[in-house]
């Protein structure tokens, strides 16, 4: 039987995912993380701009603030405790930590899709030293991931990305770099 909930922490950024739902557990229709980022002294950068082919995401703020882009527009907003919006498939965003408190919300994206890959690769590797000095991985590392993470560039379709990445995928694999690293897998029969 598969934990309920499970963390997962980048030791360099001090982000931590908490998973509450994952695809097995619901079908496939629902990944549910509550992300966490600590209190600094200034907001943390953004998660940069991009959008989900299939996944849809909603975002509730538990506490602190929650900044987001959502759109071609570019339009900000400021989600404060109990706010929460909708991004649908193809809508670009980013978000970000908009204040210098903890910030925390929850995640749902539908469906499931592989997502928990990308998180338990990114902080499985930043527990082991493998990111720079932001937490973040490698490029090729990024290569690896990007059939798992139904995560793309703004301003190209998901078709073209995926066309124009597939041998940088190819060659990021035969340099030894993966998606999955079982040793990472929190829910390895999940």
């Amino acid at each position: 039987m598969a934990k309920t909930k499970f963390s997962l922490e980048n030791p360099v950024t001090g982000h931590q995912v908490i998973i509450l739902k994952t695809g097995a557990q619901t079908n496939g229709e629902l990944l549910q993380i509550e992300y966490v980022v600590p209190s600094r002294e200034e907001p943390l950068q953004y998660i940069p701009l991009h959008y989900h082919h299939v996944a849809e995401e909603c975002f509730e703020t538990v506490s602190g603030r929650l900044g987001v882009i959502v759109g071609d527009k570019r339009q900000k907003r400021l989600l404060e405790a109990g706010d929460s919006v909708v991004i649908p498939p193809e809508t670009v965003h980013a978000f970000w930590n908009a204040a210098g408190e903890e910030l925390r919300f929850i995640t749902d994206i539908r469906p499931a899709g592989e997502l928990l890959t990308y998180w338990e690769t990114a902080f499985g590797l930043a527990a082991r030293g493998k990111v720079d000095s932001k937490g973040a991985v490698t490029f090729w590392q990024v290569m690896a991931l990007f059939p798992v993470m139904d995560t793309y560039l703004p301003g190209l379709p998901a078709g073209l990305q995926k066309t124009l990445f597939s041998p940088l995928v190819w060659l990021s694999h035969r340099l030894g770099y993966r998606a999955r690293y079982p040793e990472f897998s929190v829910f390895q029969a999940a």
